[in-house]
């Protein structure tokens, strides 16, 4: 019960960090229920399972605004996977890129496309990859068909996926930070809602295209990365859940009082 009793509290706190307002509409994750909420007027309007982040590649805590969406997005492979990860699977498979739909340029966001049999790809490394890997929209896309862009320094944003079966399983840290959601149409006709410009059938229409398409929102929508693994419903019910980054240990020792040791000066 004391275990208890110290987590609702841990979470108490960090409800103190958060604004009074958090908007109107508003869309709320949380990483540790690995959820997503869409409030409006203050009542639910949308939720969704989500993917988040791995121990390893955790999902930030922080807020921003929504601003558009982008879709049929092209993936740019951020550096430390594209070494890590897919310089592997190339050096296996002659087909990769073929296969993959992916494209090769030089580093740069204004780099030129080169071709990948014109690379030795046995010569590079972590610290000598002067190149960008980019894959096209289409099926194999991690990122699916949509993207929902909060612009911030941690370059994390909402998207669809090309594995929704990830969302059948009850742990879904999987993810490189970004966080993957389930229902990608439902949240596009809502941040859209009030748009002349991007009904849900123009949207639809887009993505059948294969087309990289942005569309701004009518008004920016608040975006809050939370992490509680606590939390009450108006009928009185409390909600607990795995800490699933620790992220309730460090908060309990930082919360624990400065103690100086003996015969310290005072200041």
């Amino acid at each position: 019960v004391e275990k208890r009793i110290r987590q609702i509290e841990l979470n108490l706190e960090r409800w103190r960090w958060l604004p009074q307002n958090l908007g109107n509409p508003y869309i709320l994750v949380n990483i540790a229920g690995y959820g997503l909420e869409v409030v409006e007027n203050e009542s639910p309007a949308l939720t969704m399972k989500i993917v988040v982040g791995t121990a390893f590649q955790k999902t930030p805590v922080f807020s921003g605004k929504m601003t558009y969406i982008e879709m049929n997005p092209y993936w740019n492979v951020p550096h430390s996977i594209a070494t890590e990860e897919t310089l592997g699977k190339i050096r296996k498979n002659p087909e990769f890129f073929a296969k993959e739909n992916m494209r090769v340029f030089t580093a740069g966001p204004n780099g030129e496309e080169v071709s990948p049999a014109a690379i030795d790809w046995s010569q590079l490394s972590e610290n000598n990859f002067p190149y960008r890997l980019r894959q096209e929209p289409g099926p194999r896309n991690p990122l699916g068909r949509i993207k929902f862009m909060f612009p911030n320094k941690h370059s994390v944003y909402l998207h669809d996926t090309s594995d929704p079966q990830l969302f059948k399983k009850e742990r879904r840290g999987y993810s490189h930070g970004c966080i993957r959601i389930e229902k990608p149409m439902e949240m596009a006709e809502f941040v859209m809602k009030g748009s002349k410009e991007w009904p849900i059938e123009k949207i639809k229409a887009v993505l059948k295209t294969k087309e990289t398409t942005v569309a701004y929102l009518p008004k920016p929508i608040p975006v809050h990365i939370l992490y509680f693994t606590a939390w009450g419903n108006g009928d009185g019910t409390v909600h607990f859940l795995e800490d699933i980054y620790r992220r309730d240990e460090r908060l309990e020792k930082a919360l624990q009082p400065k103690i100086k040791p003996a015969g310290a000066a005072k200041p």
